[in-house]
């Protein structure tokens, strides 16, 4: 392989990176002159970009999903502000860069407190004392229902008593990642509880 031809080869990345950003770039153009088809083909070409971007900074596949939301929901917002004169991909990753930023910054605030079991204590504090096994049997029940990396999570920190980072040491997961499944966790209990109260009232 000739100098010229190793240069062809090492620049088809970048070849093909800078079409596809053009590509982005015409089309959100379009959108803003109201091409609705335009801004559908845009936001189907924008995701990967961004789940691609959100994933070289995280592992978790549920977090890059949901911050890829937070940041189209952004974009969508922030549209009118793009200038097709400039490239596309340093504002679609600003944009994301900072949804990422504000993620973190949201779950790095959840207490190792908010995570030991907070909805199940609520709902025992309201059990009827005369039916404590019927109790723990709905909420077998209902954590039967999480998945299964939740499911572990509530086990450990409720039933076992570990702390936010000995669980994170059992899952072999970083402790902000224990206590968002944790907290996810929580938030579906609830509402499988509240669910099986509207139920039994009905």
């Amino acid at each position: 392989m000739d100098i010229n031809e190793e240069s062809l080869v090492q620049s088809a990345p970048l070849d093909a990176r800078a079409e596809a950003e053009r590509h982005l770039s015409g089309l959100l153009a379009r959108s803003q002159q109201g091409d609705a088809a335009a801004y559908r083909l845009f936001l189907e070409g924008v995701l990967p970009v961004v789940r691609r971007f959100l994933g070289s900074k995280i592992r978790d596949a549920d977090w890059v999903e949901d911050i890829s939301q937070e940041v189209l929901v952004s974009i969508h917002r922030a549209r009118a502000s793009y200038d097709p004169e400039r490239p596309v991909f340093p504002w679609i990753h600003a944009i994301a860069h900072r949804r990422f930023v504000d993620h973190m910054r949201k779950w790095s605030r959840v207490s190792e407190k908010e995570v030991q079991g907070e909805t199940i204590l609520e709902f025992q504090a309201k059990e009827d004392k005369e039916h404590p096994y019927l109790i723990q049997e709905i909420l077998e029940r209902a954590i039967e229902k999480l998945p299964p990396k939740q499911k572990r999570a509530v086990r450990l920190l409720k039933y076992d008593g570990l702390s936010v980072r000995e669980a994170a040491e059992k899952m072999e997961m970083t402790e902000t990642a224990v206590k968002v499944t944790a907290h996810r966790a929580y938030k579906a209990l609830r509402k499988i509880l509240e669910q099986q109260e509207d139920y039994e009232n009905g």
